[in-house]
């Protein structure tokens, strides 16, 4: 206590005095110094509470009445800190594990030293070597001295061993006791700084309890050598009784779901209602097959081929296709990109100039992709449509009339629906979403295209995307007349378009105007 008073000014003193005599009163804390053992014990938790209420104190600029306090709470709380544990008297009597760094300079009476026949296998894998020179250390990762450095890198270390070997022995006062392992394998012997020191590396079995007898006869008053028999079995290990009670999971109180997310068509033509489709698996995504004659497609099925169109299309401009200039250098890169692999590549230049050439309108053989200016067209047009609380069901009774939607199953979103738009185009005073088909069909007349549609719930995209071009209108264009401006859309299946035969393989709607009107009043 006397140490404590030169911690504090008096008034501190005081307070923190009173307060002492206070709680011990409080807690029937009483200290017969009849006893003398039993009042150093209560004079070592006295000091010890006040190291803890110095240290509050300081830390945290507590008056007399905040520590007291302070004292209190840490009294009754639980668990309790390791800093607020009994304190032992003394650790003389208990066995301590040390480290050998840990140890140098310390004294024990007798010292168990049961792994000094091992050695460090992470030294031994590492393929950097660490040695000195010159008074610096170096690091070798592999130079033509790599195997002179790893030598000396090896020395280096059994002299390191050889000093922590040291000290671990001339740690005990009475008596040490080490232990020896015969363990090595077949090309290298055991390399430990006590195989080297006491030479029993290098030996057999009969060689190294030689060696050892050979101790005893030299100094029979300062080393003994005893045998374990490897029969010996341990009788029974101390394990702590712990009381372990039964354990329950807690209850997740907080509701973490959201509806809120970031959508796209994909996402939602994929609420199916029917656990059986009506349609095959998209052909799109369908693998490589063989023609009627056994022979490998030229063009080949897959997401693949796809890919390498929609990004031809979007990076060459439709006059450059349609005047057959060459596009090889795209080709490859496209090809490169989506890993496409083509015998005769310039099929996909042949195809494409008759896409962009096609006419998309039986009634106007002029509206052809190669006739619309390049700023009057957006590619890949992205898109993030706001979300608010909408029912998926709703659009079922919206779009139940178009041939080319499937019905969805409830789900309510909230967030954005986003997507990118293949083509938005102008022409002739009107404005289009157009959208680009690399599906194989049996045959690209209309009711196979309106199939074709309804399979992959294309309907669903085509009227996402008006709305999404309907939007982007009435914000940009200050006269904006449905009926006059918005043209409709038209999905081009580039595979059955054939240059001669306008409209062939183009599917074209033009969404009405109240539907769509509906369509945005359930997204806001």
């Amino acid at each position: 206590i006397s140490r404590f008073h030169d911690y504090h000014q008096q008034w501190r003193q005081q307070g923190l005095l009173c307060m002492m005599t206070s709680l011990f009163k409080q807690e029937n804390v009483t200290c017969n110094l009849a006893r003398r053992t039993q009042a150093e014990r209560r004079l070592s938790n006295i000091n010890h509470l006040l190291e803890l209420l110095q240290q509050a104190e300081t830390e945290q600029h507590f008056g007399p009445n905040k520590t007291l306090d302070w004292l209190h709470h840490a009294i009754t709380q639980k668990p309790k800190h390791e800093a607020t544990q009994l304190r032992l008297e003394s650790d003389a009597n208990a066995v301590q594990i040390i480290t050998l760094h840990s140890a140098k300079g310390l004294e024990y009476p007798i010292v168990f030293c049961p792994s000094l026949w091992d050695v460090n296998q992470s030294r031994q894998k590492n393929e950097t070597v660490q040695f000195h020179q010159n008074g610096k250390i170096w690091l070798d990762f592999g130079s033509e001295s790599y195997n002179q450095h790893l030598v000396q890198a090896q020395q280096e270390q059994l002299a390191e061993d050889i000093r922590l070997f040291y000290v671990a022995v001339t740690r005990a006062k009475y008596r040490c006791y080490l232990y020896w392992a015969d363990v090595r394998s077949k090309e290298k012997p055991n390399q430990s700084a006590m195989g080297w020191l006491l030479k029993l590396a290098e030996k057999d079995f009969a060689g190294q309890q030689k060696q050892l007898q050979y101790f005893v006869g030299q100094w029979p008053e300062s080393f003994s050598h005893q045998l374990i028999s490897k029969d010996n079995e341990i009788q029974g290990t101390y394990r702590q009784q712990v009381d372990i009670p039964s354990l329950n999971a807690r209850q997740r109180r907080r509701k973490l779901s959201t509806n809120w997310q970031m959508s796209s068509y994909t996402a939602l033509s994929a609420l199916s209602q029917t656990d059986n489709p009506e349609f095959p698996p998209t052909k799109a995504d369908e693998e490589d097959t063989d023609s009627a004659d056994n022979q490998p497609a030229l063009l080949p099925k897959g997401t693949h081929t796809g890919n390498v169109l929609h990004d031809i299309l979007e990076q060459v401009s439709f006059k450059a296709l349609a005047a057959g200039e060459n596009i090889e250098e795209q080709r490859e890169k496209s090809c490169r990109r989506y890993g496409l692999n083509l015998e005769s590549p310039e099929i996909i230049d042949s195809l494409l100039k008759t896409v962009v050439n096609t006419p998309l309108s039986a009634s106007d053989t002029t509206f052809t992709l190669a006739n619309l200016e390049d700023k009057h067209c957006i590619k890949e047009m992205p898109f993030y449509l706001s979300v608010n609380n909408m029912q998926t069901e709703r659009i079922n009774t919206l779009l139940g009339d178009c041939q080319a939607f499937q019905p969805l199953s409830n789900k309510q979103l909230s967030g954005f629906l986003t997507g990118f738009i293949d083509l938005v185009c102008y022409y002739s005073g009107r404005y289009f979403v157009m959208d680009y088909k690399s599906n194989t069909l049996d045959d690209y007349s209309p009711e196979h295209l309106t199939e074709a549609m309804r399979e992959h719930n294309y309907g669903l995209q085509y009227w996402l995307y008006s709305l999404v071009l309907h939007y982007h209108l009435k914000q940009r264009l200050a006269d904006y007349d449905f009926e006059r401006h918005f043209g409709g859309i038209k999905y081009l299946f580039l595979r059955g378009m054939q240059q001669d035969l306008p409209e062939s393989a183009v599917y074209s709607d033009r969404p009405d105007f109240e539907t769509l009107e509906k369509l945005a009043d359930l997204f806001k």
